[in-house]
């Protein structure tokens, strides 16, 4: 069985990004054009100085899973500061390819390696992660109800939202029965890989290893699992503030519920289209069709999905500046100690 060579699945990785990324900028034009280019435009510049508050509350929700990572790496010592930097760096690769959390997570990794062993390192992320996305499970399904409550559905925003339920609802027996079978994926797969492949594998081990300290979550004390939570908790709490904040400048007569429901939307396209990078038009389109059910302006949607964006850009330009520092000093010090 041939290997695909580095150099040919990076072509077919920059192949993939360039076709979202073009896709998406034709539905980002269709939807400015729809609800009208000068209504968005002094939308957005309507922000002014506010700006900055947006990108505080950006800076916040990422210290909030940052503390949260630091809390799921004890009893190593993992420093909030390092951490926050690592969660810029993976967010702003996980947006830049279709890789998502495949060139996210392992950027974080990365990142704080000198401090965390590699595998509690990794066993911390993928606990930060099963416990955000728990969070983001809830909040979707207690947006999509709300959304039932409070807006002129359509059809296809009905049949979305019953999805969506579904989806939580399924996502909740899996994780029940995951917490209770406790399965060796990586291990299962790594081993199935070996089998395919005529090669033995030297990572089984260390992946089964990996495991023992992901499932070993399922044994910490209810005051650190409140800990994590309360974090996440806050990241939420954040992005509805956020929202909110952006709602009142462009929207006036916009309540805390309708950017309950918006905040929402944004996290289920997060989670669907984290493949398209930025999610470029998925965002305006999304936001603008679930604005128009609230009985709010579709261009209120728009300017929202590109205001928030532009924070993204912001905050994701200084994870990568953070990334290549790291990999710089990371490549010295360790041809400077003889490490491979």
């Amino acid at each position: 069985m041939s290997v695909p060579s580095a150099s040919s699945i990076r072509r077919r990785n920059l192949t993939l990004n360039l076709a979202f990324a073009v896709a998406g900028g034709a539905l980002l034009y269709a939807t400015v054009r729809r609800v009208g280019w000068a209504d968005v435009q002094s939308s957005v510049t309507a922000i002014g100085w506010w700006y900055v508050a947006i990108l505080a509350l950006g800076g916040f929700r990422f210290a909030a899973r940052s503390a949260a990572w630091t809390v799921c790496a004890q009893p190593e010592p993992l420093p909030l500061p390092l951490a926050f930097g690592a969660t810029l760096a993976g967010d702003a690769l996980g947006n830049l390819t279709p890789l998502g959390l495949l060139a996210s997570e392992p950027a974080k990794v990365f990142i704080v390696r000198s401090r965390v062993p590699v595998v509690k390192a990794i066993a911390s992320v993928a606990a930060e992660n099963a416990f955000y996305m728990t969070s983001v499970v809830v909040m979707i399904a207690a947006g999509a109800i709300a959304f039932f409550q409070v807006a002129q559905v359509q059809p296809v925003l009905r049949v979305v939202a019953q999805l969506t339920l579904t989806a939580a609802a399924g996502a909740g027996v899996l994780g029940v029965w995951a917490a209770r079978r406790r399965p060796a994926v990586l291990t299962r797969l790594a081993q199935v890989v070996s089998t395919l492949t005529g090669r033995a594998s030297s990572s089984v081990e260390r992946l089964r290893e990996i495991e023992i300290h992901f499932y070993a979550l399922l044994t910490w004390p209810i005051t650190r699992i409140a800990r994590v939570f309360v974090w996440e908790a806050l990241f939420h709490l954040g992005a509805v503030a956020e929202v909110y904040l952006l709602l009142q400048i462009v929207s006036t007569r916009a309540t805390l519920l309708e950017a309950f429901i918006l905040e929402t939307t944004g996290r289920l396209i997060v989670v669907i289209f984290k493949f398209v990078p930025y999610r470029l038009g998925v965002d305006e389109a999304g936001t603008a069709l679930v604005a128009t059910a609230l009985g709010l302006e579709p261009t209120v949607g728009v300017a929202l999905a590109l205001v928030r964006r532009l924070r993204i850009l912001v905050w994701n330009g200084v994870g990568l500046g953070l990334f290549v520092f790291a990999f710089q000093f990371l490549e010295g010090r360790f041809r400077g100690t003889g490490q491979d």
